[in-house]
């Protein structure tokens, strides 16, 4: 019986080690400005860059796990006015989405989607094993398909 109880203990000792904390960036605050500004930033940049939009997020959902993150909010400009996007691309405003990764302790974008018309992130929990479930809003879209 005393076997069964140690080799129980071990068993949830084990599996708390590989529980990984899901941290809330959705909020600015003291203890994830830092990070979080970093890495809006970063997309921030790379959208200025490919679409000549400079722009604040109003963030909707944002998701730290070890390595990985998720981010999804609406683009909106920094002076409060409308996005006025160049109406010869195919572009549904304001969307974005962003899939974050760690690598040698610095934030980089994986992958990223900014005025979609369609669901470019299905399946990408698949396509990124190593990134925790609980990041993603919800499981279906991010775990099915490709």
């Amino acid at each position: 019986m005393i076997k069964y109880f140690i080799c129980l203990i071990v068993i949830m000792a084990c599996s708390n080690l590989h529980a990984q904390n899901i941290q809330d960036f959705k909020t600015k605050n003291s203890a994830n400005q830092k990070e979080r500004t970093a890495m809006l930033d970063l997309l921030r940049a790379k959208m200025k860059k490919s679409l000549k939009i400079e722009c604040s997020y109003v963030v909707e959902h944002f998701k730290v796990s070890s390595n990985y993150a998720w981010m999804k909010g609406t683009a909106q400009r920094k002076d409060g006015k409308p996005l006025e996007l160049n109406p010869d691309l195919d572009l549904d405003c304001c969307m974005v989405t962003c899939l974050f990764k760690k690598v040698h302790g610095s934030w980089q974008i994986e992958e990223e989607g900014y005025f979609g018309t369609d669901v470019w992130y299905e399946g990408i929990g698949n396509r990124y094993p190593d990134a925790q479930q609980g990041i993603f809003p919800s499981y279906e879209i991010y775990y099915n398909g490709n």
